[in-house]
């Protein structure tokens, strides 16, 4: 089960997350010799499992909050942009399914060439330091933090 567990290192804290090797309800998480009662299984069968429902002042309408946000998704997904938003939306589907050398390239050619060039090859960007190219008409000012 080691492969189930993690665990995070905070400044204030450590957090474990053991997996049970068991799925059973633990009414206690210390040990008692008289408890003689089996403890029920967590695992529901077929019948058992429903999706929750959200609390709903109204009565009359039941809305399927999960088939809203499919819709909402697929809205979001088919919505046609057009200029920079389109643009934007280019450059975030790229980064997002990425991997990690492509978005190490994307976030480097950015920053170094002052966000005039944008690469997705890291063989390339990471051999060298990439020099920006200002727009025609346009001048590089360097910016000094």
């Amino acid at each position: 089960m080691p492969e189930k567990c993690k665990y995070s290192i905070l400044s204030t804290k450590l957090e474990v997350r053991l997996a049970k090797a068991e799925a059973i309800h633990w009414t206690s998480l210390e040990y008692d010799k008289k408890q003689a009662v089996p403890q029920k299984s967590n695992i529901l069968s077929g019948a058992e499992i429903q999706r929750p429902t959200y609390p709903s002042s109204n009565t009359k309408v039941r809305r399927d909050w999960d088939k809203l946000e499919a819709q909402v998704k697929k809205e979001e997904k088919d919505e046609k942009l057009e200029g920079d938003a389109a643009l934007n939306k280019l450059f975030r589907d790229i980064y997002q399914d990425a991997d990690e050398d492509t978005r190490r390239a994307m976030q480097k050619s950015f920053i170094e060439s002052n966000g005039t060039v944008l690469s997705t090859n890291w063989k390339e960007v990471g051999a060298k330091h990439v020099d920006g190219s200002p727009p025609q008409g346009m001048e590089m000012k360097k910016w000094e933090i």
